[in-house]
Protein backbone atom coordinates (compact mmCIF):
# COMPACT_ATOMS: atom_id res chain seq x y z
CA UNK A 1 0.00 0.00 0.00
CA UNK A 2 3.11 2.16 1.12
CA UNK A 3 4.32 1.52 -2.64
CA UNK A 4 1.07 2.53 -4.37
CA UNK A 5 1.06 5.64 -2.27
CA UNK A 6 4.59 6.72 -3.73
CA UNK A 7 3.73 5.57 -7.05
CA UNK A 8 0.43 7.46 -7.20
CA UNK A 9 2.33 10.90 -6.27
CA UNK A 10 4.93 9.76 -8.82
CA UNK A 11 2.52 9.48 -11.46
CA UNK A 12 0.82 12.67 -10.76
CA UNK A 13 4.37 14.50 -10.81
CA UNK A 14 5.00 12.72 -13.85
CA UNK A 15 1.79 13.82 -15.86
CA UNK A 16 2.01 17.39 -14.07
CA UNK A 17 5.47 18.17 -15.76
CA UNK A 18 4.37 16.20 -19.63
CA UNK A 19 1.43 19.31 -18.98
CA UNK A 20 4.21 22.14 -18.08
CA UNK A 21 6.26 21.44 -21.73
CA UNK A 22 3.71 23.04 -23.78
CA UNK A 23 2.93 25.95 -20.74
CA UNK A 24 5.68 28.35 -19.21
CA UNK A 25 7.01 27.65 -15.84
CA UNK A 26 7.24 29.35 -12.80
CA UNK A 27 9.98 29.06 -10.17
CA UNK A 28 9.40 29.92 -6.97
CA UNK A 29 11.98 29.76 -3.40
CA UNK A 30 11.74 30.65 -0.01
CA UNK A 31 12.17 30.27 3.82
CA UNK A 32 10.67 30.61 6.76
CA UNK A 33 12.15 31.56 10.24
CA UNK A 34 9.28 30.34 12.97
CA UNK A 35 9.98 30.28 17.27
CA UNK A 36 8.30 26.57 17.02
CA UNK A 37 6.77 24.62 14.82
CA UNK A 38 3.30 23.98 15.90
CA UNK A 39 1.11 21.74 13.28
CA UNK A 40 -2.24 21.57 13.29
CA UNK A 41 -2.59 22.14 17.22
CA UNK A 42 0.36 19.36 17.88
CA UNK A 43 3.75 20.23 18.69
CA UNK A 44 6.59 19.08 16.26
CA UNK A 45 9.62 20.67 17.46
CA UNK A 46 11.33 24.33 18.77
CA UNK A 47 12.26 26.84 16.34
CA UNK A 48 13.14 26.31 13.05
CA UNK A 49 13.77 26.98 9.57
CA UNK A 50 11.45 26.15 7.18
CA UNK A 51 12.44 25.74 3.80
CA UNK A 52 10.62 25.37 0.14
CA UNK A 53 10.66 25.25 -3.63
CA UNK A 54 7.98 25.16 -6.08
CA UNK A 55 7.72 24.59 -10.08
CA UNK A 56 4.32 25.77 -11.27
CA UNK A 57 2.89 25.55 -15.01
CA UNK A 58 -0.94 26.47 -15.74
CA UNK A 59 -3.06 24.90 -13.01
CA UNK A 60 -0.54 22.32 -11.54
CA UNK A 61 2.72 22.60 -8.96
CA UNK A 62 4.86 20.36 -7.76
CA UNK A 63 7.26 21.39 -4.33
CA UNK A 64 9.80 20.19 -1.78
CA UNK A 65 8.80 21.70 1.90
CA UNK A 66 11.10 20.85 4.66
CA UNK A 67 11.83 21.52 8.50
CA UNK A 68 14.82 21.53 10.42
CA UNK A 69 15.03 22.41 14.16
CA UNK A 70 17.93 24.74 15.03
CA UNK A 71 18.85 22.41 18.01
CA UNK A 72 18.93 19.41 15.31
CA UNK A 73 16.12 17.91 17.02
CA UNK A 74 13.88 17.29 14.43
CA UNK A 75 14.00 16.91 10.32
CA UNK A 76 11.85 16.55 7.97
CA UNK A 77 10.79 16.55 4.19
CA UNK A 78 7.81 16.59 2.22
CA UNK A 79 7.04 16.52 -1.52
CA UNK A 80 4.09 17.40 -2.76
CA UNK A 81 1.69 17.97 -6.13
CA UNK A 82 -0.79 20.14 -6.32
CA UNK A 83 -3.97 20.65 -9.12
CA UNK A 84 -6.34 23.18 -8.93
CA UNK A 85 -9.36 24.28 -11.19
CA UNK A 86 -11.46 27.44 -9.85
CA UNK A 87 -11.66 27.66 -6.30
CA UNK A 88 -11.08 23.92 -5.91
CA UNK A 89 -7.99 21.97 -5.44
CA UNK A 90 -6.31 18.72 -4.99
CA UNK A 91 -3.06 17.62 -3.26
CA UNK A 92 -0.70 14.91 -2.77
CA UNK A 93 1.72 15.00 -0.30
CA UNK A 94 4.70 12.49 0.25
CA UNK A 95 5.60 13.24 4.11
CA UNK A 96 9.16 12.05 5.63
CA UNK A 97 10.84 12.25 8.71
CA UNK A 98 14.84 11.44 8.07
CA UNK A 99 14.93 10.87 11.88
CA UNK A 100 12.58 8.75 14.15
CA UNK A 101 12.17 11.12 17.07
CA UNK A 102 12.50 11.45 20.13
CA UNK A 103 15.13 7.93 20.46
CA UNK A 104 16.92 9.61 16.81
CA UNK A 105 17.11 6.63 14.92
CA UNK A 106 17.67 7.06 11.74
CA UNK A 107 15.27 6.16 8.52
CA UNK A 108 16.51 5.29 5.01
CA UNK A 109 14.35 7.71 2.88
CA UNK A 110 13.76 4.72 0.27
CA UNK A 111 12.16 2.87 3.02
CA UNK A 112 8.77 3.27 1.89
CA UNK A 113 7.42 1.95 5.06
CA UNK A 114 9.09 5.73 6.49
CA UNK A 115 6.96 7.44 4.17
CA UNK A 116 3.02 8.52 4.75
CA UNK A 117 1.36 10.01 2.38
CA UNK A 118 -1.66 11.95 2.65
CA UNK A 119 -4.12 13.23 0.08
CA UNK A 120 -5.57 17.11 0.33
CA UNK A 121 -9.16 18.53 -0.68
CA UNK A 122 -10.00 22.25 -0.66
CA UNK A 123 -12.44 24.58 -1.60
CA UNK A 124 -12.68 28.76 -0.84
CA UNK A 125 -15.39 30.46 -1.51
CA UNK A 126 -13.75 33.66 -2.94
CA UNK A 127 -12.52 37.04 -1.94
CA UNK A 128 -16.20 37.97 -1.65
CA UNK A 129 -16.68 35.53 1.01
CA UNK A 130 -13.25 34.03 2.26
CA UNK A 131 -13.81 31.05 3.58
CA UNK A 132 -11.70 28.09 2.81
CA UNK A 133 -12.64 24.87 3.85
CA UNK A 134 -9.96 21.60 3.56
CA UNK A 135 -9.45 18.00 3.89
CA UNK A 136 -6.62 15.75 4.55
CA UNK A 137 -6.99 12.23 4.71
CA UNK A 138 -3.94 9.65 4.94
CA UNK A 139 -4.11 7.30 2.41
CA UNK A 140 -1.02 5.26 2.99
CA UNK A 141 1.40 4.62 5.23
CA UNK A 142 -0.87 5.10 8.07
CA UNK A 143 -3.46 2.24 9.14
CA UNK A 144 -5.83 5.07 10.53
CA UNK A 145 -6.33 6.84 8.09
CA UNK A 146 -5.48 10.09 10.05
CA UNK A 147 -7.80 12.73 9.30
CA UNK A 148 -7.45 16.45 9.53
CA UNK A 149 -10.71 18.93 8.41
CA UNK A 150 -9.90 22.88 9.01
CA UNK A 151 -11.62 25.88 8.08
CA UNK A 152 -10.28 29.46 7.92
CA UNK A 153 -11.72 32.80 7.29
CA UNK A 154 -9.24 35.88 6.54
CA UNK A 155 -10.47 39.34 7.47
CA UNK A 156 -8.13 42.37 6.75
CA UNK A 157 -7.66 44.90 9.75
CA UNK A 158 -6.14 48.49 8.90
CA UNK A 159 -3.21 46.56 7.13
CA UNK A 160 -2.89 43.12 9.16
CA UNK A 161 -4.64 40.43 7.77
CA UNK A 162 -6.16 38.04 10.47
CA UNK A 163 -7.36 34.10 9.57
CA UNK A 164 -9.35 32.44 12.01
CA UNK A 165 -8.77 28.80 11.96
CA UNK A 166 -11.13 25.85 13.42
CA UNK A 167 -9.55 22.42 12.95
CA UNK A 168 -11.08 18.78 14.14
CA UNK A 169 -10.16 14.90 13.55
CA UNK A 170 -13.47 12.75 12.45
CA UNK A 171 -12.36 9.76 14.02
CA UNK A 172 -9.60 7.87 16.15
CA UNK A 173 -5.90 8.34 14.60
CA UNK A 174 -2.55 9.82 14.53
CA UNK A 175 -4.45 13.43 16.02
CA UNK A 176 -6.29 12.06 18.86
CA UNK A 177 -8.37 9.25 20.54
CA UNK A 178 -11.92 9.70 18.35
CA UNK A 179 -13.77 13.34 17.43
CA UNK A 180 -11.69 15.83 18.75
CA UNK A 181 -11.73 19.67 18.25
CA UNK A 182 -7.30 19.61 18.35
CA UNK A 183 -6.92 23.56 16.64
CA UNK A 184 -8.65 27.02 17.22
CA UNK A 185 -6.18 29.78 16.53
CA UNK A 186 -5.78 33.42 15.75
CA UNK A 187 -3.11 34.18 13.21
CA UNK A 188 -2.18 37.51 12.40
CA UNK A 189 0.23 38.53 9.37
CA UNK A 190 1.65 42.10 7.89
CA UNK A 191 4.82 43.20 5.86
CA UNK A 192 7.15 45.52 7.34
CA UNK A 193 8.68 47.72 5.24
CA UNK A 194 12.16 47.39 5.58
CA UNK A 195 13.71 49.89 2.75
CA UNK A 196 11.68 51.67 0.46
CA UNK A 197 11.42 48.56 -2.26
CA UNK A 198 11.67 45.62 0.66
CA UNK A 199 9.21 44.51 3.14
CA UNK A 200 9.50 41.58 5.68
CA UNK A 201 6.12 39.19 5.35
CA UNK A 202 5.88 38.57 9.99
CA UNK A 203 3.28 37.05 11.73
CA UNK A 204 2.19 35.86 15.18
CA UNK A 205 -0.50 33.01 15.64
CA UNK A 206 -2.60 31.99 19.35
CA UNK A 207 -2.82 28.43 18.68
CA UNK A 208 -5.19 26.47 21.93
CA UNK A 209 -5.58 22.92 21.78
CA UNK A 210 -8.36 21.72 23.17
CA UNK A 211 -8.10 18.11 22.78
CA UNK A 212 -4.33 18.05 24.55
CA UNK A 213 -5.68 21.07 26.84
CA UNK A 214 -2.06 22.71 25.27
CA UNK A 215 -1.75 26.72 24.03
CA UNK A 216 1.17 27.88 21.82
CA UNK A 217 1.93 31.28 20.72
CA UNK A 218 4.20 31.24 17.97
CA UNK A 219 6.26 34.09 15.40
CA UNK A 220 7.18 33.47 12.36
CA UNK A 221 9.00 35.82 9.78
CA UNK A 222 9.21 34.86 5.44
CA UNK A 223 11.90 35.41 2.91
Amino acid sequence: MKKIGLLIVLYVVADGISVSRAQEVSVSAGADIVSSYIWRGQYCGPAAVQPGISLSAGNFSVGAWGSTSFESSWREFDLYARYSIGNFSMLATDYFFPRNLPDGEDRGYFQYADHVFEGTLGYSLGESFPLSLVWNTNFAGDDDYSTYIEASYSVPVKGVNIDLIVGATPWEGAYSDGFALINASIKASKEIAVTGSFSLPVFTQAIVNPDTRDVFLVFGMSF
